[in-house]
């Protein structure tokens, strides 16, 4: 990837988190890097800024890894898209990134390279899991279901697995640009489902592993007992990453209407929220299709 001719220094805080920020023009970013709208004006900002300084700093950063031997499946995972995210992820200090992505290619190198994607837990029971890629949205986000109480298996090294191979299925082994929107239904929602452990171990694989992924985390109808563990919860977040999530209640449909690219999406999530929240307890067509590719390693880290 060259340097976009058309992408000048820009005076970036230090600390991207601060919500008060100076406003970036949109067409400062060449159409191919635009960033699409997140609905959080200030979000937008800090996001557009982080890109621009990247965009200027990415052949620096590629520069270091050019010399290197790389294995098959490290090549086809460090893409242009790759050192993107990886840099704005770190604001554009080019040492942090490389630092980041080092140990990204170990922890693939351990759990990913080489390896078949599939979930051995939903190969066993395809109602071990409940994390359902839904296809793109409006926006060209990835819309992932998921609710716990549907889920079978409560061990949180079993569902960050599950969630590394959903993400490799749908970004081509992570090398392809891209988001997501985890939509995280709360039906059901119980002490049984809750474990810190989970949070301990999902929220440094998104933020360290897979980096710049998460577009928006929506939740579902979030019960009032919520308020402690939430606390909890997002303290483990960065404050840019806090800023992705939405809460939606009766206001959830309107959501939905809004960036569902397909009436399917909408019908499956319209139904499911009226579906008793217990493992397996799916729309037919849905539970067919989770069980089938539960089945098919599509990709093989090889």
């Amino acid at each position: 990837m060259g340097l976009p001719s058309c992408c000048r220094r820009a005076n970036v805080p230090r600390d991207a988190s601060v919500v008060t920020v100076t406003r970036v023009a949109t067409d400062a970013i060449p159409l191919e890097f635009r960033l699409e709208p997140t609905g959080d004006e200030v979000l937008d900002q800090i996001l557009r800024k982080r890109r621009i300084v990247a965009l200027e700093r990415i052949a620096e950063f590629k520069e270091r890894y050019a010399v290197q031997e790389m294995t098959p499946p490290q090549q086809r995972f460090l893409s242009d898209s790759t050192f993107l995210r990886y840099l704005e992820a770190r604001d554009g200090d080019v040492g942090k990134a490389a630092d980041m992505l080092d140990n990204t290619i170990r922890w693939r190198t351990e759990r990913i390279d080489g390896r078949p994607c599939i979930c051995p837990a939903c190969a066993k029971s395809a109602s071990a899991h409940c994390f359902i890629p839904l296809g793109e949205d409006k926006r060209g986000w990835q819309l992932i279901y998921s609710c716990a109480a549907r889920a079978e298996d409560k061990h949180s090294d079993s569902s960050v697995t599950h969630m590394s191979v959903t993400l490799e299925r749908l970004f081509d082994g992570s090398s392809k640009p891209g988001k997501i929107v985890w939509l995280i239904d709360m039906h059901g929602f119980g002490w049984r489902d809750f474990d810190m452990s989970m949070a301990t171990t999902v929220v440094p694989m998104f933020s360290n592993q897979y980096p710049e992924r998460m577009g928006q985390i929506v939740i579902l109808d979030p019960p009032a007992g919520l308020k402690l563990i939430w606390e909890g919860l997002v303290s483990l977040l960065d404050p840019v990453t806090r800023r992705k999530i939405k809460m939606l209640r009766a206001d959830k449909l309107e959501y939905f209407r809004t960036y569902c690219k397909t009436d399917a999406q909408y019908a499956f999530l319209d139904a499911v929220l009226q579906m008793k929240a217990v493992p397996g307890n799916l729309p037919a067509a849905e539970m067919e299709r989770v069980s089938a590719e539960a089945h098919v390693p599509d990709v093989t880290r090889v």
